[in-house]
């Protein structure tokens, strides 16, 4: 919320966020192997209530985009039969998306109080936590990269240890 301004997705695009979030390791239930292609095929082949074909198409491309290579040019595949707007958004929440799934890589929640700012072309994310967040720090390094490319906004995280 704290990037609204920037990302400018509505409340809309913030479900499909969520959803993407909660189906976003479904494939690997049949293959950890193709778990992006996978999970895309699960989401396409479901119907979801209160979502239309496209917007089924935006969270299947996100959820499978979170795990494999972005395609970039959207005229050459990569697009689903989305418009170039729709394109976008499964860009913006990629990026985010990815940005979110580093910072709980080891599914143990460890993260506690999160706080965003937004500070010139800096998204600071603050967390307070007096566990070992290495392999956090490490995935949210390497996810930052396309987050930036997409918002022009580099990520930074700090942790603030709490006793």
């Amino acid at each position: 919320d704290s990037m609204k301004r920037v990302h400018g997705l509505g409340k809309r695009e913030l479900l499909y966020l969520r959803l993407a979030a909660i189906l976003h390791d479904c494939g690997k239930y049949i293959s950890m192997v193709n778990i992006g292609e996978t999970s895309y095929n699960i989401i396409m082949a479901t119907e979801i209530i209160g979502l239309s074909h496209t917007e089924r198409e935006i969270v299947a491309n996100v959820v499978r985009f979170n795990h494999s290579r972005f395609i970039y040019d959207w005229q050459q595949g990569g697009n689903g039969g989305l418009d170039r707007s729709a394109y976008l958004t499964v860009a913006k929440l990629t990026a985010i998306i990815r940005l979110a799934s580093g910072l709980d890589r080891s599914h143990k929640q460890k993260l506690k109080g999160l706080t965003a700012a937004l500070r010139d072309n800096q998204l600071i994310l603050s967390v307070d936590t007096t566990e070992d967040i290495t392999l956090e720090k490490g995935f949210f390094e390497e996810k930052a990269e396309f987050f930036q490319e997409v918002f022009s906004v580099e990520p930074i995280l700090k942790q603030k240890r709490t006793f």
